[in-house]
């Protein structure tokens, strides 16, 4: 007893030294302050205390997040093996959030636009986005850190900053103007530049010298393309040049840039190629260089290099979609590795790609391709190069007639240098002379390549993150991904470029490798690099210069292509109501293209503007429309539709009318409230309205094609030879009509007097707007969506201070609505805009004159719908299409195009977006003997402000909601998921599909009688909104009972995840009560309330969410079991606030389950089990966790010390008397109720239900398990 007492004093005595060795140290740490932070510090000591004295572990309160993009399955496998091996100082958990590529931008940057308090503790974003962000304040300073090492796994590690590129250490700075000096804000994970790739092999057997400028580039594709090659023997001659045709992929920007860059950027990377720097503050000049014999030049030899590309689809599908886009050109580095192409310029995928080529070992590369010629911006013409005009240039031998004339010289293949060396010319053929000229590169650093960054406002957890992302930029870990030849990442490290064995090493040929190092390593050395743009709205610019492109392919002139381009990004700059905009833009464009010239930032080059310092402002806002820059897209004509002037006509001009065919679509127009007229106006007035209208509409007619059928009165029946063609004749109509000059007596009616509106703008502190056209999802990018928000959650525009369409009005907002409050997308319409006057500023024009409404059908299937009259040689139309798209038109209110569902589903949307907007207006029954159809409502983008003023539609019955009636703000969101259904449509996808079928339509139709809204109904999924969480429980409550009754096929009913389980009941008469438990398909629902930013998007014209509470309500249904109905605390007390009555008359009751943490959700969540009183409900509950035995017990020693009943009240007291936490809860609860209660533990058709030990279960055990059974005589 005296050696155990003994003992014990020692062990507290070692105890207390510990103790006072952990004050000490707090102490010295106090006065010696940590550089990662004393929370941090206090973090490490803490874990030493505790792992030194009591020999166990200390963790943080959660897991670190990290936001990763997704980059294909090697690479994500990749990053997550790195996620769950982190150790620091012992294993953390790292959860990785995987975000489309193309989009990850966005997504961080809704993040810190709306400040949200679970925003994730790093991540790795597209250089494109850092400007913005790091405006956000959204950057942690890294400067202290990138020399300090770290320790992970008990091994000292270093970043071992010193090896990073330079040119990487540059470009992860940003200037802090306050401190004026360069910080350090992210480590670079990537290297991209573009480089010239050519076949050696080709150039040496035809002794081609290796163009150095883009007219010899040009000279050289000219000569493979006259040699018709087929070297891969695929019977096709090879083409002489890799250029991506096809518009999905996004690469036409990075390719056009590559070819300006030269002619443009001649003194160093601060100089720029798309905006001139002294011209971006001065309101009075367009700062982007487009108007220029440079961009005509490279618009030219981009034309010509495009023709001698592969033949590919310009429609076709991306291969790399959802791929950043400086990341989208791996399919022509495939074609050039397979021998398709024969030169080409692209990123590392080109070399990686070659790893596996047939023709390995014979890769050339080189650095990109210079020019002779400069712009001069002071005369706006080319001139030659000259040592102090280009002091980057290198000197070179060139042929005199390269230097003479280099746009005659690139018509032609004649005077191309030849060697069998890469860099020296040999004397061309001819009669030339050789002299010496100044050749300017600038290689393009396309995307910047890939960068991680920590997030400044999760300070808690900023050690950990910072030590997570420098072992990601570490050596080894870096080769890891530049190896890879699936990955993206290229080299970035000093390392990279000069051990080549390591390359070898991993298969990669070394002759290849030497080249593209040599080429690369050159290109970010030069210091005329051109840098990518990193400002508001890139997203927006590259867009813009892709849609130029995609003109100039189709046939526009380059000199129409100039033009337009110049006229849309004046518009963008030169309005004076973007001051706000153009200030942002500046400063943020200065910080990013001077990293290495502080004076300039420092002094007057910058100015001091209004508002562009520090964060954006905010502005809380009910519906987003689309930023000025898409609307002076379309303004400009940018997004190019080849029209053929003669397109449909015959010879003499005149429309042809359309015939039979499924395109062939019939517009419907007429002025509403017409039959009023005559009782308001006189007889003469009424006839010079009717003339002014139809003039107006004949007029536009002919320039769409269209075909007037006949005319009665104000009522139009038109035909056109494509739905396309009837849409944009419809919204420029529609337009037009507001500018005819009507009768003064007309414009005195009340529903024909000009109406004006205005945006209404908050009057509390602004939240900048979000740039509507970041984050696309393929092909369209998320531009092509009006966002409705809820309070505070403002989208941000990057500087644009609140303007759309060219009227300049001003983007509505919501006044005074409390962030809790639920309404529908058409109420938020009405709020956002109010009446204006003529004289007000920002003011919109949306009516003025008669209101003429629209109905268009397509398909005309009958010749005897279609007749030809020999005797004026007319056609009329007439029959079903003409008898829909009339029924259409006057379900239609004033002022509105209605399209049918065939109409729309023949709209090319993803050419149309950035013009019009087309909203499902839902399910209609229009006349008694039609069948039910879905209507859509097309609306010109410059008309907006008519969201508010559309009334219902005039149909004899709405069967299904429209977006209109959508519910946003703060909305509660149902994700129902059927149980197994990738399993049944594995085991007879028939028979699963048939009972999907039948799924899909019984809880659709169970939706309409709750009020809630379908998002999506993909096969086992059926995603709701409504506006009320009650009525979101109740339907998934009554889903679960309809499932019972349905007639479900026997083949189903046989599979044992359908077939039907009974619980028999005694009752004290001695009879036995059957209760059918399941039968057929089984239902699982999760249900949670909250804050929602709705967008209707551009393809479907329905509304969709994103938001906490999407992942919320998905991860409590994965976290229910069968037939549950689980909800978050919120949403419970929500409905039994705000609609008790509701729920009692229901008999719905609601159990506590606990706090949870789920997976992606870094808050715990307090879960509700709802279900009917008068059910049995399933017993089970699933759970991600894996119980350990040492648990197990656990917890079947607290049931054996705690008998009794369920406590339903709090989250801490779950089962029995005494108090649990919620963690036992998430650990314990799962396998408490496994133990007692196996799968097999219900009876199949008929039986009892009977615990483990055989015996029947008794009222303590249901309880326990959250089952009722019916009462006793039921």
């Amino acid at each position: 007893m005296a050696a155990g007492q003994d003992s014990a004093q020692s062990t507290n005595d070692n105890k207390l030294l510990c103790m006072a060795e952990m004050v000490s140290n707090i102490e010295s740490s106090c006065s010696k302050p940590d550089v990662r932070g004393y929370y941090v510090a206090l973090e490490d000591i803490l874990s030493q205390y505790l792992r030194k004295c009591f020999h166990t572990n200390f963790t943080s309160s959660r897991a670190l997040h990290t936001m990763l993009p997704d980059l294909g399955s090697g690479v994500t496998a990749y990053f997550k093996r790195l996620s769950e091996t982190f150790i620091y100082p012992q294993t953390i958990e790292v959860v990785p959030t995987f975000v489309p590529a193309s989009q990850i931008n966005s997504e961080i940057e809704f993040e810190l636009e709306h400040n949200l308090t679970n925003s994730h503790d790093g991540w790795i974003l597209d250089p494109m986005g850092l400007g913005t962000i790091y405006n956000f304040d959204g950057f942690e300073d890294l400067t202290a850190y990138v020399d300090t090492p770290f320790v992970l796994g008990g091994k000292s590690e270093s970043l071992q900053w010193g090896d990073i590129h330079p040119y990487f250490q540059n470009t992860s700075t940003y200037y802090n103007k306050a401190l004026q000096k360069f910080i350090i804000v992210v480590l670079p994970l990537d290297g991209n530049v573009k480089l010239l790739y050519y076949r050696r092999d080709v150039f040496e057997a035809h002794n081609i010298s290796v163009p150095r400028s883009w007219d010899e580039v040009l000279n050289v594709a000219t000569i493979l393309d006259g040699l018709k090659l087929d070297l891969n023997n695929d019977t096709v001659p090879d083409n002489a040049f890799c250029f991506e045709r096809r518009k999905d992929c996004h690469q036409s920007y990075f390719d056009l840039i590559s070819i300006l860059a030269p002619y443009m950027q001649y003194n160093g990377s601060s100089q720029g190629v798309i905006f001139e720097p002294q011209d971006v503050k001065d309101p009075q000049k367009n700062p982007a260089m487009v108007l220029n014999p440079a961009m005509e030049r490279a618009l030219n030899i981009y034309k010509k290099l495009y023709d001698l590309s592969p033949n590919i689809n310009a429609e076709a599908k991306c291969d790399s979609s959802g791929a950043a886009p400086a990341d989208a050109g791996r399919g022509m580095a495939k074609s050039f590795a397979s021998g398709t192409c024969l030169m080409g310029v692209g990123l590392g995928d080109f070399f990686k790609e070659f790893k596996a080529s047939a023709f390995r070992g014979q890769l050339g590369v080189a650095p990109m391709p210079g020019s002779f010629e400069v712009l001069d911006r002071a005369s706006n013409q080319l001139v030659g190069c000259t040592p102090i005009l280009c002091p980057y240039a290198t000197r070179v031998t060139v042929a005199k007639t390269e230097t003479m004339n280099a746009s005659t010289l690139a018509s032609g293949a004649a005077g191309v240098p030849v060697s069998n060396s890469a860099g020296n010319s040999a004397t061309p053929p001819g009669p030339s002379t050789a002299t010496t000229a100044w050749l300017n590169r600038a290689p393009f650093a396309a995307g910047g390549g890939w960068v991680a960054a920590v997030n400044a406002r999760t300070v808690d957890y900023r050690n950990l993150s910072i030590n997570f992302f420098m072992h990601l930029s570490a050596v080894e870990e870096s080769w890891a991904r530049v190896l890879d030849p699936s990955s993206p990442f290229d080299p970035y490290r000093l390392a990279h470029f000069s051990n080549i064995s390591r390359w070898v090493a991993a298969g990669y040929n070394d002759n290849d490798t030497i080249n593209y190092l040599t080429a690369a390593n050159d290109s970010f050395n030069d210091r005329n690099i051109v840098l990518d743009l990193r400002v508001p709205s890139t997203k927006l610019f590259r867009d813009i210069f892709d849609s130029a492109i995609v003109n100039l392919t189709s046939g526009s002139s380059v000199q129409d292509v100039v033009s337009m381009l110049n006229a849309t990004f004046s518009k963008i700059f030169m309005d004076p109501q973007q001051k706000q905009f153009r200030d942002l833009f500046a400063q943020i464009y200065f910080n990013t293209i001077n990293y290495n010239n502080i004076d300039n930032l420092n002094e007057s080059a910058l100015g001091e503007s209004d508002g562009g310092g520090g964060s954006p402002s905010w502005l809380p806002i009910a519906i987003v429309l689309p930023t000025v820059g898409a609307l002076l897209l379309i303004a400009a004509g940018v997004v190019y539709e080849v029209r053929n002037n003669r397109k449909h006509k015959n010879l003499f001009g005149k429309v042809v009318p359309p015939g039979v065919g499924p395109d062939t679509t019939i517009l419907v127009s007429e002025i509403q409230d017409y039959a009023l007229l005559p009782n308001a106006l006189q007889t003469e007035v009424v006839e010079r309205m009717l003339k002014e209208h139809n003039d107006c509409l004949r007029r536009l007619l002919l320039r769409h094609s269209g075909y007037e059928g006949s005319s009665e009165g104000d009522s139009f029946v038109l035909a056109f030879h494509s739905p396309k063609d009837a849409l944009l004749f419809a919204m420029e109509a529609q337009a037009e009509l507001l500018k005819v000059a009507w009768p003064e007596e007309v414009l005195a009616l009340g529903n024909s007097a000009p109406l004006y509106v205005q945006g209404i703008m908050s009057t509390g502190k602004q939240k900048a707007l979000d740039d509507i056209l970041d984050g696309s999802e393929e092909p369209i990018p998320t531009g092509a969506k009006i966002k409705a928000l809820t309070p505070g959650l403002g989208a941000h525009d990057h500087g644009h201070s609140g303007h759309f369409g060219s009227s300049g009005a001003t983007l509505p907002s919501l006044v005074n609505v409390p962030p809790t409050e639920t309404y529908t997308f058409s109420n938020a319409c009405r709020r956002a805009w109010k009446e204006a006057s003529k004289d007000d500023a920002n003011k919109v024009l949306i009516f003025r004159g008669p209101r003429v409404r629209m109905g268009l059908h397509a398909g005309v299937h009958s010749e005897h719908d279609i007749t030809h009259s020999k005797a004026d040689g007319r056609t009329t139309y007439s029959g079903d299409t003409v008898d829909m798209a009339r029924a259409v038109a006057q379900a239609a209110q004033g002022g509105t195009v209605l399209l049918s569902e065939e109409t729309y589903k023949k709209l090319p949307l993803e050419r149309l977006w950035d013009k019009y907007l087309v909203l499902h207006m839902g399910e209609h029954r229009l006349r008694e003997a039609m069948a039910h159809l879905n209507l859509y409502h097309a609306l010109n983008r410059t008309l907006e402000g008519r969201l508010a003023y559309v009334g219902p539609m005039t149909s004899l019955l709405q069967v299904d909601p429209g977006v209109l009636d959508a519910p946003v703000g703060c909305v509660t969101v149902a994700f129902m998921n059927v149980v197994g259904a990738q399993t049944l449509l594995s085991w007879n996808a028939d028979v699963a599909q048939q009972a999907i079928k039948i799924f899909h339509t019984v809880v659709g139709e169970e939706l309409k009688r709750r009020k809630g809204y379908l998002v999506e109904a993909v096969d086992g999924l059926f995603l709701a909104a409504f506006q009320r969480p009650s009525d979101a429980i109740l339907w998934a409550l009554e889903c679960n009972e309809a499932m019972i009754k349905q007639d479900w096929p026997e083949d189903l009913l046989a599979h044992e995840l359908c077939e039907e389980l009974v619980i028999s009941t005694p009752t004290k008469e001695g009879e036995v009560i059957n209760t059918v438990v399941f039968r057929g398909l089984r239902l699982k629902t999760g249900v949670d309330t909250g804050q929602v930013l709705g967008e209707v998007h551009a393809m479907t014209g329905r509304m969709t969410y994103r938001g906490k509470v999407m992942n919320r309500a998905a991860r409590i249904a994965s976290t229910a079991s069968t037939g549950q109905v689980l909800c978050s605390s919120d949403s419970w007390q929500l409905a039994m606030t705000a609609d008790s009555q509701a729920m009692l008359t229901n008999k719905v009751s609601g159990t506590s389950l606990g706090q949870f943490r789920l997976k992606g959700v870094a808050e715990k969540i307090e879960i509700y089990h709802c279900r009917k009183v008068s059910n049995v409900a399933p017993a089970r509950r699933a759970s991600s966790l894996v119980m350990s035995m040492a648990d197990h017990w656990k917890w079947e020693q607290h049931l054996a010390a705690h008998p009794g009943g369920a406590n339903s009240g709090g989250a801490g007291n779950v089962m029995g008397g005494g108090p649990v936490g919620p963690e036992d809860i998430l650990l314990g609860g799962d396998s408490i109720r496994a133990a007692m209660l196996s799968p097999r533990s219900f009876s199949r058709r008929t039986g009892s239900f009977r615990q483990r030990n055989g015996s029947d279960l008794d009222a303590t055990n249901t309880a326990q398990l959250g089952i009722e059974l019916a009462a006793d005589g039921a």
